[in-house]
């Protein structure tokens, strides 16, 4: 398998400026729900045929009908995803020595149904 892709919808509200405004028991339920779901995801996508890089190079798309997250909301809306990711297997961990390129992206599309974020993990050969 050459990469894993999960998509996501991500909560406002776990962006940097959502965080800011929200309460602190509130955000942590949408972190704790968030880094779930990034290991449930990372479980279905990994399938038997995954072997866990020791780097890799994760990208993340956002498609947005509106208005994108800007990059460092984006960045952290998506890290307790990552984090998932993690606790699965996906990834041997996030910081930089194994995740050795991280990419962000916006690409806009025609309809609110059509929002989402795809992260994927690419592994890098030594």
């Amino acid at each position: 398998m050459d990469s894993i892709t999960v998509t996501i919808r991500p909560d406002g509200r776990l962006s940097k400026n959502g965080l800011r405004r929200a309460n602190w028991r509130q955000s942590q339920q949408l972190i704790a729900q968030a880094r779930l779901d990034g290991f449930v995801l990372g479980q279905i996508e990994m399938g038997g045929s995954w072997k866990t890089p020791e780097q890799a190079s994760v990208h993340i798309v956002q498609y947005y009908a509106r208005q994108p997250f800007d990059f460092d909301g984006l960045a952290c809306a998506c890290a307790p995803t990552i984090d998932g990711l993690v606790d699965c297997g996906v990834l041997v961990d996030d910081d930089p020595s194994h995740i050795v390129r991280y990419t962000l992206a916006h690409q806009k599309v025609h309809t609110m149904p059509e929002n989402r974020v795809e992260i994927t993990v690419t592994p890098i050969s030594a």
